[in-house]
């Protein structure tokens, strides 16, 4: 009896950290694996994972943490900032490792997206990513822009966010509890905006977790299963008596 409580007790504790490492299932959602560096999605690189389409080519684009600088169809391309002038002391960074990705929300719009597999059915997965708003350099005056997430069945969009001129909002995080409906499903940010320039929608550290039982879910099975094992070994003692 005594093993067989210091069994249950190591299992558990095997358990439990096993189900805090709970599965990933977004791809590259840093943004740090890119064909070709940084730049504009589609049209000088990739980011691994991800696709980013409209019918006159997207305009987005991927940073690095604290450069806001990057090359595109139309020259390089900056995001105001506490360096070139920005009136909100932003330093380009994200809050978080890895890159980040700027979607225009008015001109050459179009959705980043990728597809997630290997969910099931009925399962509840755990979204979330930081996100924030700013305005391109060397364009002048207010804008209101907003950004939409949306996985199989799921979507939800952000209130119209008001920036003043050489504006940013500011980091934050979005959470979410998704039910699968699928077993693969289609993850897309989008954004809307106005005037036609400068707003950009800013993404970063997206990231699906789900897929394998809760800490004291585990606990309840393995009590169970231990439960299980005495049950039989009084059964063995009663037989031998």
């Amino acid at each position: 009896m005594k093993k067989l409580i210091a069994a249950v007790a190591v299992a558990l504790a095997l358990s439990v950290g096993a189900s805090a490492q709970a599965t990933e299932f977004v791809t590259n959602g840093d943004f740090t694996n890119l064909t070709n560096g940084l730049g504009q999605l589609g049209f000088n690189t990739t980011a691994v994972g991800w696709s980013s389409a409209a019918p006159d080519g997207s305009y987005n684009f991927v940073f690095d943490n604290g450069n806001t600088t990057v090359g595109g169809q139309y020259g390089g391309l900056s995001l105001w900032t506490q360096g070139n002038g920005g009136v909100n002391g932003w330093n380009g960074a994200n809050g978080g490792p890895g890159n980040f990705v700027a979607i225009d929300g008015a001109f050459h719009a179009g959705p980043i997206s990728q597809t997630v597999g290997g969910l099931t059915v009925g399962q509840s997965y755990h979204l979330s990513f930081n996100y924030a708003f700013s305005q391109q350099y060397a364009f002048d005056g207010p804008t209101t822009q907003n950004l939409s997430v949306s996985l199989g069945g799921f979507s939800a969009t952000s209130s119209d966010f008001a920036l003043g001129n050489h504006g940013f909002s500011g980091w934050g995080t979005a959470n979410f509890d998704i039910i699968a409906t699928a077993t693969s499903e289609v993850l897309s940010f989008s954004s809307l905006a106005s005037p036609q320039a400068p707003p950009f929608a800013l993404v970063s550290d997206v990231s699906l977790t789900g897929g394998v039982p809760e800490p004291a879910t585990w606990a309840i099975m393995l009590l169970g299963f231990a439960g299980v094992g005495v049950a039989a070994r009084l059964r063995r003692n009663a037989l031998a008596v």
